[in-house]
């Protein structure tokens, strides 16, 4: 009797495990709260244009790109970001772009999701007692442990916002590279210009002006 008993009790507490720990996964395509707002833009480029976009912005705001795919118009990246108040506080940001094109061919769309996860780095010593004094431990090393104190996506649209803001400037910026970019054409002078000018324009002076006449010298 006993035995049915606990065995009745640890299913009761698996199956309580399992509906708790699913409840997040079942509203993760349903649940509005925990959705991410304003994380798709929309930008006129072509998806080739808008991916190099993208990475350049990723790049320019210090993410390390892990991997990119152009075919598939996915981007992975990363940042880390220490806390300015606590030094062994450190914060890894994920983000995760996909550039597709729109349904008019001129236009492509840029999806972003990241996340963010915050992790404690505790710094240990390992004590050793005296032979002579037992009683006083001395630090003979350190040691190190991470600890993941938070972690989860991010959902502030304003994180979104200036990223896609940064894109279309990247994208205007590339747009005019080229017109900037062409050498400049020589100035060609009109055919008039090259007349010989009149002689009030240019100052003429003799090249006796300055001499002394000569009386041996006939008169012009």
């Amino acid at each position: 009797m006993k035995t049915i008993a606990r065995l009745a009790v640890v299913t009761s507490v698996a199956c309580l495990a399992a509906c708790a720990g699913s409840r997040g996964v079942d509203k993760a395509f349903t649940d509005q709260k925990s959705a991410v707002q304003g994380n798709s833009h929309s930008v006129h480029a072509p998806p080739d244009v808008a991916l190099r976009a993208v990475t350049g912005t990723l790049v320019q705001k210090g993410f390390s790109i892990e991997h990119v795919d152009a075919a598939m118009g996915l981007i992975r990246a990363s940042r880390n970001l220490s806390d300015t108040k606590d030094p062994d506080t450190n914060y890894h940001v994920s983000a995760t772009a996909y550039v597709s094109g729109a349904s008019d061919g001129d236009r492509s769309v840029i999806s972003l999701a990241a996340s963010q996860q915050t992790v404690l780095y505790r710094k240990k010593h390992n004590w050793t007692m005296l032979p002579l004094l037992p009683i006083i431990p001395i630090p003979t090393g350190r040691k190190y442990e991470t600890v993941v104190t938070g972690e989860g996506s991010i959902l502030r649209g304003n994180f979104y916002a200036e990223f896609f803001a940064a894109v279309d400037q990247n994208l205007a910026a590339s747009s005019e590279a080229p017109e900037s970019a062409h050498p400049a054409q020589p100035q060609t002078t009109p055919l008039h210009a090259l007349s010989a000018p009149s002689p009030e324009a240019i100052p003429y002076s003799s090249p006796t002006a300055d001499k002394p006449a000569d009386a041996s010298s006939p008169p012009p």
